[in-house]
């Protein structure tokens, strides 16, 4: 399967903003997002259990981690799988 990535930071969070739902692969995992124009909810997909909650994307973007590396720092590494 040819996974989507984003080239600039702007990308991402023109998706989030415009779009508000993104799923995304990183490593083993894979991750949902939505985007309520408020706030920002991820969760690995199917573990609700493992959901976080920003206030906003500025926030997930300089807080979030997967693997130990902020979703600013490696946004070019996300394999998207749909937004």
């Amino acid at each position: 399967m040819e996974y989507d990535k984003y080239d600039s930071l702007k990308q991402l969070i023109d998706d989030i903003k415009e779009i508000g739902e993104i799923i995304f692969r990183y490593g083993k995992k894979e991750y949902s997002l939505n985007y309520d124009g408020e706030k920002v909810y991820i969760a690995e997909s199917f573990k609700q259990e493992t959901e976080r909650v920003f206030d906003s994307i500025e926030l997930f973007l300089n807080e979030f981690t997967c693997e130990g590396k902020k979703i600013k720092d490696i946004f070019r590494e996300l394999k998207i799988v749909f937004h």
